[in-house]
């Protein structure tokens, strides 16, 4: 059958086949920790230390990495010398995103930069982690309690029901917004290979799945990261493109709205806080609080802290200092106070208006449009798809480099790398071309 036949892919010359499978776990497996204090010990900490000294004495370190955690660092220091940040949380943050970004810096570099087989080998590791998350609802409608909710083996992860089937649906992700961010540049080929009558890697039957657990899984990130999805997609981005888009988001948002509760709750409780500044507990008492309170802390801290903000780790800082639970609400709630829920609200913070504005900025030079066509399609694949992860990561991730994050942003950096160079070589010989044909 189609929906279970994986294509086959070549594994570039010189990649081993344990490196493989470790480099895509720690993409998709992030519901399980060691301990959890002083710090919380993930898998892929145990690649990262294993693989990254024999890496170094290989290659050496890489100068782009040492740059990023060099900056970092002195600011950090800084920081922590000003008192605007606690030395061990600076310590942590800043030790977690020197181990990431060194390790997957080092992948790029032991792959050879192949990203068109790294990105392809995502999407069938995607489709092992909808299969999974297919098997939990069905052992959720046979009643086969440990077929579907796997607490029972993995101790950073939450069960929860709802959604259009009952139970929302996250594999063996931590929560269903970490599957709807995951699994985002997935969702972006499946769509792709659906509208457009496609089968890169994926089959239509895969692709089908994949939409159908990304629907199932009840998360408004989900269903955010699918809407942008459909837009880049179908290139909507013309007067009469946006107007119908305009109906079809409504026609959807209605649907949703009356037929997920979840959904609703979401919107019901996001506009009291954000319009009316209800802060009645029926609106505090959910994740939506947890944004606008994060929110509210990020604006607070800015004003406070504009440029630079107060350096890596100090987002705890701030919380404390300005949280509306410790004013307006007369309850203990407390919740995302180290990562702000948001990695745009956790980088206002931290690295300031200077860093989150340059970080955008990336986003936007890097980004391969609808120009790219025909034989570079599969770069702007790939940016379109990793693009959406990172947006939705901005919206409501907080950590910086959980589930292979600066992998994602590395390899979304040198595909508009690859794809400046084609082109020009590519330019270039059609140039040639004509010349000899003049001479001719």
């Amino acid at each position: 059958m189609q929906l279970f036949t994986i294509q086959r892919l070549n594994r570039p010359a010189g990649v081993h086949p344990a490196v493989d499978f470790m480099v895509m776990i720690s993409v998709f497996v992030s519901s399980y920790v060691f301990f959890k204090q002083p710090f919380e010990f993930y898998l892929h900490y145990i690649f990262y230390l294993t693989l990254i000294p024999l890496f170094a004495l290989k290659y050496g370190y890489p100068k782009y990495a040492a740059q990023i955690l060099l900056i970092t660092l002195v600011l950090g220091l800084i920081d922590v010398s000003l008192d605007y940040c606690d030395a061990f949380q600076f310590v942590k943050t800043w030790g977690g995103l020197f181990l990431s970004v060194t390790f997957y810096s080092f992948v790029l570099r032991y792959y050879n930069y192949d990203l068109k087989y790294l990105f392809e080998r995502y999407l069938q590791w995607s489709f092992y982690m909808v299969l999974i998350s297919i098997i939990q609802l069905v052992s959720f409608v046979i009643k086969f309690q440990p077929g579907y909710d796997f607490r029972w083996i993995l101790n950073k992860w939450s069960f929860n029901l709802g959604g259009l089937t009952g139970v929302r649906l996250n594999g063996i992700f931590s929560e269903p917004s970490t599957l709807g961010v995951v699994l985002a540049p997935a969702v972006y080929v499946a769509c792709y290979n659906i509208i457009h009558k496609q089968n890169y890697i994926l089959s239509k039957p895969q692709s089908m799945a994949i939409l159908f657990v990304y629907l199932a899984s009840g998360s408004s990130t989900a269903y955010i990261g699918l809407l942008i999805i459909l837009v880049l997609i179908t290139e909507s981005f013309r007067i009469r493109y946006i107007a119908i888009g305009g109906v079809a988001v409504f026609f959807l948002s209605t649907v949703l709205y009356n037929n997920v509760e979840e959904f609703r709750i979401r919107v019901d409780t996001s506009y009291e806080l954000w319009v009316n500044q209800n802060y009645a507990i029926e609106n505090t008492n959910s994740s939506s609080f947890v944004l606008y309170n994060n929110a509210n802390v990020a604006g607070a801290a800015i004003k406070e802290h504009p440029i630079f903000g107060t350096g890596l780790g100090s987002y705890n800082y701030a919380y404390e200092k300005h949280s509306l639970t410790k004013t307006v609400l007369e309850y203990d709630f407390e919740f995302n106070t180290t990562d702000g829920n948001s990695m745009l609200i956790r980088m206002l913070v931290e690295v300031g208006l200077l860093g989150s504005v340059l970080f955008i900025l990336l986003l936007f030079r890097a980004y391969i449009g609808s120009a790219a066509r025909d034989e570079y399609m599969l770069y702007r694949i790939i940016s379109q798809s990793i693009l959406i992860m990172i947006l939705l990561y901005l919206l409501r991730q907080g950590n910086y480099y959980l589930n292979a994050l600066p992998l994602f942003v590395m390899m979304y950096y040198f595909n508009w790398r690859q794809f400046t160079i084609r082109k020009r070589k590519d330019e270039q010989e059609k140039l040639l071309d004509v010349a000899e044909n003049k001479v001719e």
